[in-house]
Order: structure tokens, then C-alpha cells, then sequence
């Protein structure tokens, strides 16, 4: 429902905050690596819930393709915030 709502909606986006990256949803992965990936985002979940050591031990696990890396980690939240 989410990556429906986020073709359908311009302006809505999807943060990863709250889950450790191991437990990314697949179908927000599958939807990053195809036509979303201006509309996912990285958000940690420090230092609520998730340590730094625990973020970046998972985050390489994570199976996002090679060019969809900078817009998850930077570009998108650098362009949602206008931040350049």
C-alpha cells in the first residue's frame, strides 16, 4: 500500500526510520530498486532505539542496487528538505 500511495501522491515519501535494516520491507526494497527510487530514504533510528554499530553492521546487507545507494543515503533527503 505504501509504494501505491507514493506514485500516487507526489510529495509523499518513505523513511526507514524504526527498523533496523535487516528488517527493511521487502516490497520497499523491490520498490527503491525499480521506479522509487526518488521516494525512499534513509533514517536511522539513533539513539532512541538502534545503535550506530548496529545501523552500519546492517546497512551493507541491505540489497539496494549500486545506483540507488546515493539517493537513499543523501540525494533524496538533500532535495525533499532543500538542503543544497
Amino acid at each position: 500500500l505504501a509504494w501505491k500511495l507514493m506514485l500516487k501522491y507526489p510529495n509523499l515519501y518513505y523513511m526507514t526510520t524504526a527498523f533496523a535494516p535487516k528488517h527493511y520491507p521487502e516490497e520497499i526494497i523491490k520498490f527503491a530498486n525499480t521506479r522509487g527510487a526518488d521516494k525512499v530514504m534513509y533514517a536511522g533510528y539513533f539513539p532512541m532505539g538502534l545503535s550506530l554499530d548496529r545501523i552500519f553492521k546492517d546497512l551493507p546487507n541491505v540489497p539496494l542496487k549500486d545506483e540507488v545507494w546515493p539517493k537513499f543515503l543523501s540525494e533524496n533527503a538533500r532535495r525533499v528538505f532543500k538542503l543544497d
